[in-house]
């Protein structure tokens, strides 16, 4: 807005006007000399202005201002959670709270009363701690008597960083957007994505006959909610204690008691479920840049192609509108400096581009490359 309100513009003007009556305005005469320190202070005033009048609208903030102006509509940014994996092992069972350690990364043994399992939880929360394969062995910081061996299982409960200002922002104008109230579909959403670790919610009003609810919850990583994600969206929306269920198309779900007991209104009968993922198996023969080998243009592409879906799977509003193209994928696998020029691009063995559904969401399958 006050990109012209420069201390050289501001200095020629004044300038301007002293010549006109007659004033001495070179460089070193009195008149410059007293003149310039004070337009300086007026530039530097302008550009106050300019940061202050950014930082006080949601569009333009950033980070603890952004923050502020969120907590004015009741909203907080999402805190980074940490990386769930399940745990075996044999001989005698570990107590809880005891630390494993694999490749640099340390993880803390839980117990899991809700699907009476143990757990390994990420002592440092955020999407770093996604990388672990199942089968890896798990060392304990200290020995444990009795402990034979320990291995991490297959991840659970993805690790999500800190919500970006992107993210917060994009839910703080859809709140403002669609007001949030009395119950309605953007109320559910606004709900659903309060809950640190959700990333995006599909909402179903009607979907199951009158004062039906479902939502379709996504991770903040992009990827399917673990059960006790799914758990904790459920009691804090419309507790389920009643044990009612409705099966549709061949899945049975978890239905709320409508009771009123948490956020819904009472009567609504609201059901959370996970998305449930589908994988995109990605093939393509590659003409390799100098120097690039197949696992490395591999890698790349994995890389690439699992920031293209997360991406669309948490900024596409309307589940019908998540399509995987493969010119995108074309696109994407240009772009990699491993790659002068590809051809035969395959999205799970076809050319035609993939369209996952209403409960599905696209995550990184296998990626073949061939030369």
């Amino acid at each position: 807005m006050y990109e012209d309100r420069t201390f050289e513009n501001l200095l020629q003007e004044v300038l301007a006007d002293a010549e006109a009556d007659g004033i001495d305005t070179r460089q070193g005469s009195i008149f410059y000399d007293s003149v310039s320190g004070t337009c300086l202070k007026i530039a530097k005033l302008y550009t106050d202005i300019d940061v202050a009048r950014r930082l006080v609208s949601i569009a333009t903030a950033t980070g603890d201002d952004l923050d502020d102006k969120a907590s004015e509509y009741g909203m907080t940014r999402h805190a980074a959670t940490p990386a769930k994996y399940r745990f075996t092992f044999e001989g005698t069972a570990p107590d809880t709270g005891t630390r494993f350690y694999n490749d640099g990364l340390y993880f803390v043994l839980r117990y899991n009363t809700l699907e009476g399992e143990y757990y390994l939880e990420a002592e440092v929360p955020g999407e770093s701690g996604n990388v672990v394969y199942e089968g890896t062995a798990a060392i304990p910081v200290n020995e444990i008597d009795g402990l034979k061996n320990a291995r991490f299982g297959a991840i659970y409960e993805n690790g999500t960083d800190r919500e970006d200002d992107e993210s917060l922002r994009t839910r703080v104008q859809e709140k403002i957007a669609g007001p949030a109230e009395n119950g309605n579909k953007q109320h559910y959403k606004t709900w659903c994505e309060s809950i640190d670790g959700i990333g995006h919610a599909r909402i179903y009003p009607l979907w199951n006959g009158p004062n039906t609810v479902k939502a379709v919850l996504i991770d903040s990583a992009g990827r399917a909610c673990s059960g006790s994600k799914i758990a904790e969206v459920q009691q804090y929306i419309d507790p389920a204690t009643k044990g009612y269920t409705a099966t549709v198309d061949g899945y049975t779900y978890t239905v709320g008691d409508g009771l009123g007991e948490g956020v819904a209104n009472l009567g609504a009968h609201f059901t959370a479920v996970s998305a449930r993922e589908i994988k995109i198996d990605v093939a393509f023969e590659a003409d390799l840049a100098s120097g690039f080998t197949p696992q490395e243009v591999q890698e790349q592409a994995k890389e690439a192609i699992d920031a293209y879906l997360k991406d669309t799977v948490l900024t596409t509003a309307a589940a019908e509108d998540v399509v995987i193209r493969a010119a995108r994928i074309g696109a994407i696998i240009i772009e990699l400096d491993s790659v002068v020029d590809y051809k035969n691009l395959t999205l799970n063995g076809s050319t035609e581009n993939i369209r996952p559904g209403a409960d599905y969401i696209p995550v990184a399958g296998e990626v073949t490359v061939t030369t």
